[in-house]
Parts: C-alpha cells; sequence; structure tokens
C-alpha cells in the first residue's frame, strides 16, 4: 500500500470513477471554498484511493458495508452517495434493501427507517434522471 499522496489521489480518482462514472445522478457535497480543493484531494486519496482501494474486498462489498455503516451512523447525505455508487456498480436495489433490513437489527428500526427514505428518494431519482 502506497503512502505517496499523488498516487494515492490518483487511485482514489479511479475508484471515484467506477463507483459514480455510471450514475446518471452525481452526489454533491458543500464544502466552503477557502478549503473545498484540499478536502476534495484529501478525502477522494484517503477514503477511496486508501481505503477502497485495498484489494482484499470487492468495490460492491465496500459499498454494502458503507450503506451499513452510514445507516447505523445516521448519515443521510453520505449514505444517499454511496447508494448511488453501489447502484452504479451493478448492486442490486433488493440488495442495498437488504443491507438495509439487516442493519435494522444492530442499529435500530428508525435508523432503517431513515435509510429505506433515503434508498426510495435515490432510487426515484435515479429512475427520473433515465427517463429524462
Amino acid at each position: 500500500m502506497t503512502t505517496d499522496t499523488p498516487d494515492r489521489l490518483a487511485q482514489g480518482y479511479g475508484v471515484a470513477a467506477r463507483l459514480f462514472g455510471n450514475s446518471p445522478v452525481i452526489p454533491q457535497f458543500e464544502t466552503p471554498g477557502e478549503v473545498a480543493e484540499d478536502w476534495t484531494q484529501f478525502s477522494i486519496s484517503t477514503v477511496l484511493g486508501e481505503v477502497w482501494s485495498r484489494p482484499e474486498l470487492e468495490l460492491p462489498e465496500r459499498a454494502a458495508i458503507a450503506i451499513a455503516a452510514l445507516t447505523a451512523l445516521n448519515r443521510p447525505a453520505q449514505l444517499r452517495a454511496y447508494i448511488l455508487g453501489a447502484l452504479s456498480l451493478g448492486v442490486s436495489r433488493e440488495h442495498i434493501c437488504e443491507v438495509i433490513f439487516q442493519i435494522a437489527v444492530y442499529a435500530g428500526f428508525p435508523a432503517a427507517i431513515d435509510a429505506f427514505s433515503v434508498a426510495k428518494a435515490v432510487f426515484d431519482e435515479v429512475d427520473a434522471a433515465r427517463a429524462s
């Protein structure tokens, strides 16, 4: 595993292209302009370049794990992004729903209810984007 930031950044952008490149809707996060470029490079190189580039898990597995964790943490904006990414990677809607269903036992029903609302909104948004 490399610690060279330019290499990690390039790896991260490669993963981002696979994770979000096929999505008709691109996730957006708001960041203050003063740190936007630095934050983007840091988060892409760390999350996608370092962690998501490890060889032990396939990207669809990582997406399912991210969906489970973000459901448990009740992070709807990030959950939305990783549901979009999972769909882009070919993870079925049914599989995404089963991940949320499973995590309800561990993270609680309110977390799952909120996550299902996010999933439905994402599915509807993707359907609308594809229809237009």
